[in-house]
């Protein structure tokens, strides 16, 4: 990275969701790409904050609060990534154990369904692997990899546990209306993830109406010209700009904590944001 730029990362998983990748080798990585400032945006948790902000201490690296919601909006799946200040409201939180609960209960069903396929899975077994952390899809296609049903994670969901296989179990979402409102209302700021994926551009103007704070315009393997069309849209909606690597450790193998560069001026603008909503 050049010298005379600071970058940071505001789209990293850890072990905490479905990373291999805890949240110390995530500051170490970040403290090797010279990154100011990183976000640990887990999905539908924030339980690995404390541990980051202890990380953050250490390896002086700033930290912005964040989680990553999964939610749907015409029957398809967005995702919208949540910032945070000091202060997270607690029902907010409390909602995100609600969340997890919900979470463990439909990995459950699809165990059960494996199992009625004649594919055996030891529910103690499974849950004793995913320890604390949030219950996903993932977990169980390491378990089916682990028993040798599968050779690889890819095998795994295109076999099982994608929509329309036999092992899925589709699960509660919010609306994407409702995730921007439940951030907001909990003292954060809400971005929309990787918008590159949307099937219609025009959703994110309507998300604007909702109380969007900005997109996420830099992203692994994008080109230049789409990262540009998305900071011009951002810029015609008068939206922030985030971005970040979405690294999930091994389990994403094309992309790393700085594995894009992301201006540091980015989480500049979002602290600042969130300082503002705190004072308002």
């Amino acid at each position: 990275m050049p010298p005379d730029k600071e970058f940071c990362d505001l789209h990293i998983h850890s072990t905490y969701s479905d990373s291999d990748a805890t949240v110390e080798s995530i500051f170490q990585a970040a403290k090797e790409k010279r990154l100011r400032a990183i976000a640990i945006t887990d999905h539908d948790t924030m339980d690995g904050m404390e541990e980051a902000l202890r990380c953050s201490r250490e390896y002086g690296i700033e930290i912005i609060k964040g989680l990553e919601l999964s939610t749907e909006h015409e029957d398809i799946e967005v995702h919208i990534l949540g910032y945070f200040g000091d202060h997270v409201a607690s029902d907010f939180l409390a909602g995100l154990v609600d969340i997890k609960r919900l979470r463990t209960e439909r990995l459950t069903a699809m165990a059960d369904k494996l199992n009625g396929i004649g594919i055996k899975v030891d529910n103690a077994e499974l849950f004793d692997s995913i320890k604390d952390n949030i219950p996903t899809r993932l977990h169980l296609a390491l378990y089916l990899k682990a028993k040798g049903y599968v050779v690889s994670l890819v095998e795994a969901f295109k076999r099982f546990l994608a929509p329309g296989k036999p092992g899925y179990v589709s699960r509660f979402r919010y609306s994407v209306h409702d995730a921007i409102a439940a951030i907001n209302n909990a003292g954060g700021i809400a971005f929309l993830a990787h918008p590159h994926y949307l099937p219609k551009k025009e959703w994110i103007d309507q998300f604007a109406s909702w109380g969007l704070s900005g997109i996420e315009v830099v992203y692994p393997r994008l080109s230049a010209a789409t990262i540009a069309k998305a900071a011009d849209n951002a810029c015609r909606l008068g939206l922030l700009k985030s971005g970040g690597s979405d690294a999930h450790g091994s389990y994403k193998d094309f992309t790393s904590v700085g594995g894009v560069e992301v201006p540091y001026e980015f989480a500049q603008a979002i602290k600042e944001r969130i300082h503002q909503k705190s004072n308002a």
